[in-house]
Order: structure tokens, then C-alpha cells, then sequence
């Protein structure tokens, strides 16, 4: 708000706030609206001037903002007593007042001794006129250069802090990975002891656990610890050397970057287009060897469409053959199971045969008598069945009788 007052005043110098009231009484509100937004705009313009003076006033020389404020202040108060006699104040403050300085980038940027000699001429000039807006000014390119410089200069320590604060975010988070893995490693270490010592170490006569089992189980983690270490410093090490080569390596190159002249530049470009014409070479052999290998990709596509042709007719020769194959042993087996059976049929032949050889043809009237006996035979036999038959029917009505009798009694 003392920026906007200061404004006001430098606006306004020898006007009432009567007449001021009357004017505002006069207006619409829309313009109202209008002039209150404009003041607002104009205060925060004005509020962001005075941050970059103050900036560049407490770099360039921190002693120049010694009673601003106080001026600020006696200038509210002027604005509601303007009668109020300010000379005093004036004189008093004019030694520490900084608009001299402003009135020129150079002024703005040079040394604070030259400033110092300078505010004794401009004191005299400055206090009578610098409370009622009548000052010196700073023109737009003026300040559009202090704000160019103010804002290089932001921006600078904002990339310093920028890369500080990434430094410090790797430190901290290695520093987490480190605690990590250092909870981690003592958690395993933890479970690890509490499984082999605390409980397969617990002696159950004894009730308590042997100190032996404890001192191995600590020398062997000593051990294994002394390897990791190893391992780790050798790391180390490697990284260590890595390292170094690497920053050589930068260090040539930035000495190199320094180094490099124009002749340089046209060495580079020589071997550049040497480059060039061999790549050109390169790639007229690449499109002969294209070429070639178009015609071979063609022939070699012929040669495979005559080896297939040639495998199925393998593999149809292939399995006739296993067919026949199939075929023999069916056959062979046949033929086995035939030549059993001949042997046998053998065997029966030849002994038909003994049996014709040893056969005699017997009597013709043997075989009559013979065919006669047997007559007889089968006559009888039919009437001793004849006579089974009657003796059946007679045992049956007997038995139907005794039957019947046997009932009745």
C-alpha cells in the first residue's frame, strides 16, 4: 500500500482529496469498477518495481535502503496532512535516499564507492523535490535492464540451487539405500542367529545354550563378513579407477573443446567428406551386392522348390519301403506258421502212410458174418427197449396205485 500511495501522490501532487471525492462522486460505477482495477494492476506493478529495487539496491549497496521505510511512512501521513511541513525530514533523509543511483544502468551497476560520491551532489536536488513526485524517473528500457539483469541473476541461483538440491537429494537417497540394506542385512543376521543359536543351539539337559555353538557361529559370520568386505573394497576399487579414467577422459575432452581452433574445424570437415566418399563407394558395392543377392535368393528359391519335390519323393519311396517291409515280416511270419503246419501235415502223411503199408484187407465173408452179428445185435436191442418201455409203463400205474392206496388209508 506505500507503494500505491507513493503513486497516488506522484500522480496527484496539488489535488484535494475534496475534489478527488467529487470526481469519484460524479462517475459511473462501471468506470468505478474500471479505475479501482486499473489501481490494483498499477499497485501490483508498482509493489513488483520496488521488490527488483530493493533487490538490486541490497546487492549493489545495502546502505542505500537506509530510511526508506521512514519515508514511506512520513509520505502516508503527508497524504492526509498536506500542510505538514516536511523540510526537515527531507534534509535530514537526503544523504540515504537512492533515486540518484537509478537514474542510469550504469549508475545502477557500478561500484558502491562511485555511488557513495555521487549521493552528495544529488542530495540537494533530490530533497525538495523527490516527497512530491517530482524526482528523478527511470525510463522503460532502464528498468526493462535492471529487470533483464535481476532476473539472469534469479535465474542463476536458481540453477545453483537447482543442482545443489539434486546433489543433496542423491546424497539422501543413497544414504536411505544404505540404511535399507543395513536394516535388511541386520534383520537376516537377526533371524539367522535366532534360528541357529537361540533355537537349534538350546541345549535341553543343560536348559541354556553352549557357549561354543555361539563362538562358532560367531567366527564363521566373522569370516563371512571378511569376504563381503573383500568383495565390496575390490568394488570399490574398480569403481574407484572407473572413475578416474572417466574424469581423464572428460578432462582431455574439455581441454580438447578449449583447444580447437578453426583449422580444426576444417581438418574435420575434410575427413568428414572423405567419409562420405567412401560411404558412397560402400554403398554402391552394397547395392551391387544386392543385387547379387537377389539373383542368388531367386536361384536358391528354385534349388528349394526342386529339393522339396525331391523330399516328398523320399519320403513317398520312404514309406513304401517301410510298407514292405511290414509286409515282409507279415510274410515271413506266414510263412513260419505254414511251414509248422506242413511239418505236421508231414508227420500225419507219413503215418498214413505206414498204415497203408501195414493195412490187410480182410475176408469177404468175414465181413458178411460180421455184418450179420451186428444185425442180431441191433434187433436186440430194439426189443430189449421195447421191452424197458412196457416194464416203465407197468412200474409207473403200480406206483399210481400204491399211491392212490396209500391216500385213501
Amino acid at each position: 500500500m506505500s507503494a500505491s500511495q507513493s503513486h497516488v501522490n506522484r500522480n496527484f501532487p496539488s489535488r484535494s482529496i475534496s475534489q478527488i471525492t467529487n470526481e469519484i462522486e460524479e462517475i459511473t460505477d462501471e468506470e468505478l469498477v474500471k479505475q479501482v482495477n486499473d489501481l490494483k494492476h498499477q499497485i501490483k506493478v508498482l509493489t513488483l518495481e520496488n521488490e527488483v529495487f530493493e533487490r538490486t539496491m541490497s546487492r549493489l549497496d545495502p546502505t542505500l535502503l537506509h530510511g526508506i521505510q521512514q519515508a514511506l511512512e512520513y509520505a502516508t501521513r503527508l497524504n492526509s496532512n498536506s500542510s505538514l511541513n516536511v523540510g526537515s525530514f527531507v534534509r535530514s533523509q537526503t544523504s540515504r535516499l537512492f533515486f540518484e543511483s537509478l537514474t542510469s544502468p550504469s549508475r545502477m551497476f557500478a561500484s558502491p564507492s562511485k555511488i557513495s560520491t555521487k549521493r552528495a551532489e544529488s542530495s540537494a536536488r533530490v530533497g525538495g523535490t523527490v516527497m512530491f513526485g517530482t524526482g528523478p524517473k527511470i525510463n522503460v528500457l532502464e528498468r526493462s535492464e535492471i529487470v533483464s539483469a535481476e532476473m539472469e541473476i534469479l535465474m542463476a541461483n536458481l540453477e545453483l540451487m537447482r543442482k545443489k538440491a539434486a546433489k543433496q537429494h542423491a546424497l539422501l537417497k543413497a544414504q536411505l539405500e544404505e540404511l535399507e540394506l543395513r536394516v535388511e542385512h541386520i534383520q537376516n543376521f537377526r533371524e539367522e542367529f535366532y534360528k541357529e543359536v537361540v533355537i537349534e543351539g538350546w541345549d535341553k539337559i543343560a536348559q541354556r545354550i553352549p557357549a561354543e555353538i555361539w563362538v562358532r557361529y560367531m567366527n564363521e559370520w566373522v569370516k563371512i563378513t571378511d569376504r563381503k568386505i573383500g568383495k565390496f573394497r575390490l568394488r570399490t576399487s574398480t569403481l574407484n579407477t572407473q572413475y578416474s579414467k572417466l574424469k581423464g577422459q572428460i578432462k582431455i575432452k574439455a581441454e580438447l573443446s578449449e583447444h580447437l581452433r578453426p583449422v580444426d574445424f576444417e581438418k574435420i570437415k575434410i575427413e568428414n567428406n572423405e567419409c562420405l566418399s567412401i560411404i558412397d563407394k560402400k554403398l554402391q558395392q552394397l547395392a551391387e551386392l544386392k543385387k547379387m543377392t537377389g539373383d542368388a535368393n531367386l536361384t536358391l528359391s528354385i534349388h528349394k522348390k526342386a529339393l522339396m519335390e525331391q523330399n516328398i519323393y523320399l519320403n513317398e519311396v520312404i514309406s513304401n519301403v517301410k510298407r514292405k517291409q511290414k509286409q515282409t515280416v507279415t510274410l515271413n511270419k506266414e510263412t513260419e506258421v505254414i511251414e509248422t503246419q506242413a511239418k505236421g501235415l508231414a508227420v500225419k502223411l507219413d503215418d498214413i502212410k505206414k498204415l497203408r503199408n501195414a493195412y490187410e484187407v480182410p475176408d469177404i465173408l468175414d465181413y458178411v458174418h460180421v455184418k450179420a452179428e451186428i444185425a442180431d445185435l441191433k434187433l436186440s436191442v430194439k426189443l430189449l427197449q421195447n421191452r424197458l418201455r412196457i416194464l416203465q409203463i407197468a412200474f409207473s400205474s403200480h406206483h399210481r396205485k400204491l399211491t392212490k392206496m396209500s391216500l385213501e388209508s
